[in-house]
């Protein structure tokens, strides 16, 4: 079985320019590489010959997107090839200008999400892990451009809340920018399963995240397929689709493994990083803090790129 999703993820980069407090980066063992154009048209080709549910292409992944040199060449290949396809593009922003987002515009990109996470210079660069302080006037300018320019592509933006670095700046944020972009969001970080200790890890857990049912694809820079977007270093690797199907990936026992036990909601034994996930919590009253457009309760239970339920 596939998942049923429509989203195809793909990470073009595992390479960042930043160093974010809130991403386990330090703990990577991955290779640190760009997924070249080759191999993308080839990965891309691929899974719309073997099924059409996939009507979403998203650029999310450990790495920034927009220091692939060949994205926007990736992009219009791939709207090329599937003309109903929606592309949304995660970024920190810092190489977003207003004229790579009219780029973004001319090639059909759906939306731009940018994760801004200060509403003044200190706050943005302890959080961010950048020493240089005129990132964050640079940032902000470019994106009050886009903010006031932007035709089609959606402008989402994206703050995580961090004790003891930008938690005073959440009333200030939201004010900035509510009404400005399309979608605000307010969170409190997640662990990465096992990354980092912001949640705590509750006693009464969810039988499953959703997501080896409902989750979307989720391709690695190296053509692997990943069970799960917070498995930052491919622990939940299920197969490699430069050699393997979709058909046997989603057939294979490292997969058939992990749906067996999140059918059971037993993990004890397993061996999987599912077991003290904090994705598997049962409430989830702590995870967000604001939203503009949607109801939170109903958020939570979604993915961030096509906001399909998973739970």
């Amino acid at each position: 079985m596939i998942p049923e999703n429509c989203d195809m993820r793909f990470e073009v980069s595992t390479r960042c320019n930043y160093n974010c407090s809130i991403c386990p980066r330090d703990k990577l063992t991955r290779k640190i590489e760009t997924m070249s154009f080759g191999l993308f048209k080839t990965l891309f080709d691929k899974i719309i010959k073997e099924t059409g549910q996939y009507d979403t292409l998203s650029f999310p992944g450990m790495g920034e997107p927009l220091l692939d040199k060949s994205l926007d060449k990736k992009i219009e290949y791939a709207k090329k090839k599937k003309k109903d396809l929606s592309a949304l593009i995660l970024t920190n922003g810092s190489l977003l200008t207003l004229e790579r987002f009219r780029k973004f515009e001319d090639l059909g990109v759906a939306s731009v999400r940018v994760s801004f996470y200060g509403s003044n210079s200190a706050s943005y660069s302890k959080v961010h892990g950048v020493k240089n302080k005129m990132l964050f006037d640079k940032v902000r300018n470019n994106i009050e451009k886009i903010a006031q320019a932007k035709k089609h592509t959606k402008l989402l933006l994206t703050f995580n809340v961090v004790k003891g670095e930008n938690e005073k700046c959440v009333e200030d944020w939201i004010n900035i920018w509510e009404g400005k972009a399309d979608l605000i969001e307010v969170w409190r970080p997640h662990n990465w399963v096992n990354g980092r200790v912001y949640r705590k890890v509750q006693d009464e857990k969810l039988r499953t995240c959703g997501r080896p049912r409902k989750g979307p694809l989720q391709i690695q820079v190296d053509g692997t397929v990943n069970m799960c977007c917070f498995d930052y270093d491919g622990k939940l690797t299920i197969g490699d689709l430069k050699k393997q199907s979709l058909e046997e990936i989603f057939s294979s026992k490292p997969f058939k493994k992990i749906l067996k036990y999140h059918e059971s909601g037993d993990f004890a034994g397993s061996g999987l990083i599912c077991e003290n996930c904090d994705q598997r919590n049962k409430d989830k009253s702590d995870v967000m803090v604001y939203n503009s457009k949607f109801n939170i309760e109903d958020r939570v239970k979604t993915i961030s790129t096509t906001y399909s339920k998973v739970l």
